[in-house]
């Protein structure tokens, strides 16, 4: 299996990286975790490079792409820390059917709801049109303003505001099915492969800024970045990072391409290693700038909090671990 990327693969991701760093700068992610509404004024722009509409086929107008091509977009998201239900709508414009016109396009945002999760939270409600609510018996739609939810006055990531839901999601409350038990197993398959893709991201952006702040930072005459234990931080957070980004690139390709290989477990095993490689690097960020790591501006906890967010979506590394266990066990 061969995982280096592409030249295709190289320009996607070159391109992406180049339009985040203009669009979603330090300053306008401050400005969204002060505004979460403010999230919605980019959508449009992802979708018109094509984000959303990766995976779609190109006979209903998609770029055609596998999940592969799908985890390179996602890491450059995560890495720029771009708010908003990426993974949900990326995989709703995906279904078969359109069944929710626009979501390729920008002009729907989708956020999802899994009865399986221990407490039932959505995200971005306010910014979603619908909601794709996952069972183990299949997919369902509703619109988002018929579902019964609150919302958490004081969210983990103040870029990830967080509704509590508190009517009923059996029945008529569930909306139309889109989907039968297996797009529903679909579903959180590709969707756990992409939220890994977005760990990864999260992980390498925390990296970037911690090292950028070692070169500049100096104490006693000297960059704290030539000082060993800083150096032991930014290495050991810079092999969880490559180590998990090999594992979600080889999910991504086996999911692409199962004979060469359990997408099960390979993808349960990518987000075991993205949730470690984000967390751990989240809280050494945060170290390497020290007293600084601690403020409001520096936007060290904003990694630290996205990665503790997306370890609890679509199952944590626990709940993974077990699954790998079982497999080895069988």
């Amino acid at each position: 299996m061969d995982l280096t990327l592409d030249a295709d693969q190289r320009d996607l991701r070159a391109g992406l990286r180049d339009h985040l760093a203009r669009a979603w700068s330090a300053d306008r992610l401050r400005a969204a975790a002060e505004a979460p509404a403010s999230v919605g004024d980019g959508w449009r722009d992802l979708a018109k490079l094509g984000v959303f509409a990766l995976t779609v086929p190109e006979a209903a107008g998609g770029v055609g792409r596998g999940l592969a091509d799908a985890a390179v977009v996602l890491e450059e998201l995560g890495r720029s820390l771009v708010p908003g239900p990426l993974v949900a709508t990326l995989l709703t414009a995906a279904l078969p059917d359109d069944p929710v016109s626009g979501a390729a396009d920008g002009g729907a945002v989708v956020t999802t709801l899994d009865t399986a999760d221990p407490v039932p939270v959505v995200e971005h409600l306010g910014l979603a049109s619908h909601v794709v609510i996952v069972t183990d018996d299949g997919l369902f739609l509703l619109p988002a303003e018929r579902l019964e939810a609150v919302p958490v006055a004081t969210p983990l990531d103040p870029l990830s505001p967080v509704w509590h839901v508190t009517g009923p999601l059996t029945g008529e409350a569930r909306g139309r099915r889109i989907g039968p038990a297996a797009a529903a197993a679909r579903w959180r398959l590709h969707g756990t492969a992409l939220t890994a893709a977005l760990q990864v991201g999260v992980a390498q952006g925390g990296l970037d800024l911690a090292a950028g702040y070692a070169r500049e930072r100096a104490q006693f005459g000297r960059a704290i970045g030539s000082f060993q234990a800083v150096k032991h931080l930014l290495a050991d957070s810079l092999v969880r990072v490559d180590l998990a980004r090999a594992a979600v690139l080889v999910a991504a390709l086996t999911v692409d391409d199962p004979a060469a290989g359990d997408p099960d477990e390979a993808v349960s095993a990518a987000k075991v290693l993205a949730d470690d490689a984000a967390t751990s690097g989240g809280r050494s960020c945060v170290q390497v700038h020290g007293g600084m790591g601690f403020t409001w501006e520096v936007l060290a906890h904003l990694y630290l909090k996205r990665a503790w967010v997306l370890e609890t979506c679509f199952g944590g590394p626990d709940e993974h671990a077990r699954r790998l266990a079982d497999a080895l066990s069988a």
